[in-house]
């Protein structure tokens, strides 16, 4: 899986953006520690509302779920890290 630190993301995010829809899982980093994972969404299309059914709701949530696992532990959530930068 490769990985982006935030100020490639930044410049290459249009970039990144197509290499998840492709079906690569891309990893942003802060200060070199995994941070964010971009995946597509499951039966996503250019151009087109994503309208999952149940089956693929629960592929994307296991898909996420395992994403999650798989980072480092200390690992925060975006939600998380906004709520401490505005404390």
């Amino acid at each position: 899986m490769p990985h982006y630190s935030v100020a490639e993301s930044r410049d290459k995010l249009s970039k990144l953006i197509d290499k998840a829809l492709a079906g690569e899982e891309v990893v942003i980093t802060r200060h070199g520690k995994p941070k964010v994972a971009l995946a597509a969404v499951a039966g996503d299309s250019e151009g087109g509302k994503s309208r999952l059914g149940l089956k693929e709701r629960r592929e994307w949530s296991a898909r996420l779920s395992a994403l999650r696992a798989a980072l480092p532990s200390g690992v925060e959530s975006f939600l998380e890290t906004k709520r401490k930068e505005q404390d």
